[in-house]
């Protein structure tokens, strides 16, 4: 029972992070995203106070009053959800009546679902004397190309929600961390957006690709991990070292097993030595890891 309790709450945890983190970034991406996703061209944008008076729970995590180039004025709200909440559509349907009634205007509202898995979320309620839905839009059905493409490096972030299609999730990775690095915002902001995505990648369960990508990726070093760093502020310094071994040890292992770099190249990439490097190739051949 406590072991169950301990993950209900780790994973109500991770939620509120990767929901977290959206959050952080979204307002600099809005319009943009707007225009991409849900194919709304804005003319003009207001943001709107997010509480509402006569709800108890949640508060809705974006308004806007929009007016867009047909000259139609609403209200839009939009949701982040990185997991199945079982009440959502009651959710929305008490959003859209407080809405409703204290801007008199309509509301459109969208459900942004962040999760690979699909939803199982009811995106409407009809019963006797009701019928009401809202927009349900997992970022799943779209091309991780889309958020690529944006020069915005928070937009790029939200790669790593899209389908990669045929694309290695590494190569994905890769080019999400070569994007947020290129802009000019100074290196704190490029350590948020790593820090970040290390985040968010926890989602996808692409936990080794990530350390594969960052290897690769030559302008960071394993001793720049966002692990060690931590570490460090720690202060536990026999922990640091071990934890520094066993993510570089597993770096290499993704470096030998997803790609076709030399060993050469894997020292080069990963700042240690040749006679490493062989061993563990040797050790992953001789357990049938390597394909022919």
């Amino acid at each position: 029972m406590e072991a169950q309790s301990y993950n209900n709450d780790n994973i109500l945890s991770q939620a509120k992070l990767y929901d977290k983190i959206v959050k952080e970034n979204i307002h600099k991406v809005l319009p943009e995203l707007i225009r991409d996703i849900l194919g709304i061209v804005i003319a003009k944008q207001e943001d709107l106070q997010e509480s509402l008076q006569y709800t108890t729970e949640r508060i809705p995590d974006q308004l806007c009053k929009i007016t867009d180039i047909q000259g139609n004025t609403y209200i839009l709200q939009l949701e982040w959800q990185s997991e199945d909440d079982p009440s959502m559509q009651d959710r929305m349907l008490t959003y859209r009546a407080m809405l409703r009634r204290k801007y008199g205007m309509v509301v459109k509202q969208y459900v942004i679902f962040l999760a690979r898995e699909k939803s199982s979320m009811s995106d409407f309620i009809e019963e006797e004397n009701l019928k009401f839905s809202y927009s349900l839009i997992p970022l799943q059905k779209y091309s991780h190309r889309i958020f690529l493409d944006s020069k915005s490096p928070e937009q790029k972030l939200l790669a790593i929600f899209g389908n990669f299609d045929t694309t290695p999730p590494v190569d994905v990775i890769k080019e999400i961390l070569q994007g947020v690095t290129a802009h000019k915002k100074g290196q704190l902001n490029t350590n948020r957006y790593v820090k970040q995505l290390r985040a968010l990648v926890q989602l996808r369960k692409l936990n080794k690709e990530f350390k594969t990508a960052m290897a690769i990726t030559t302008k960071f070093k394993i001793e720049e991990d966002a692990y060690y760093q931590e570490g460090i502020e720690t202060g536990i310094e026999k922990g640091i070292k071990r934890g520094i071994e066993k993510t570089k040890r597993e770096v290499i292992e993704g470096l030998i097993t997803q790609t076709s770099l030399s060993n050469e190249i894997i020292v080069q990439a990963t700042k240690t030595t040749l006679s490493f490097v062989r061993e563990i190739r040797e050790k992953l051949d001789a357990q049938g890891s390597l394909q022919s």
